[in-house]
């Protein structure tokens, strides 16, 4: 049951959609990384939108971007 638990928590802070490649991961990083500090412009709003599927406020981003870091080592 604990590894349930685990598994909900997880997917609870990924993001709508995850790139296929690790070269899109570490792009959604990236934008997620800038997200935490200030509002991105434009552009980079919608290359993340195109890339995750939704703009986060920046404690999502923040969950996210970590999440995504732990994702990116295990595989």
């Amino acid at each position: 049951m604990e590894s349930k638990v685990k598994s909900d928590y997880e997917t609870a802070s990924l993001p709508p959609k995850i790139p296929g490649t690790a070269e899109g991961i570490s792009r959604v990083i990236c934008l997620l990384g800038n997200r935490t500090k200030a509002e991105l412009k434009r552009k980079a709003q919608q290359e993340l939108i195109d890339l995750i599927g939704t703009y986060p406020n920046i404690q999502q981003a923040a969950e996210w971007k970590k999440s995504l870091r732990q994702l990116s080592k295990s595989e």
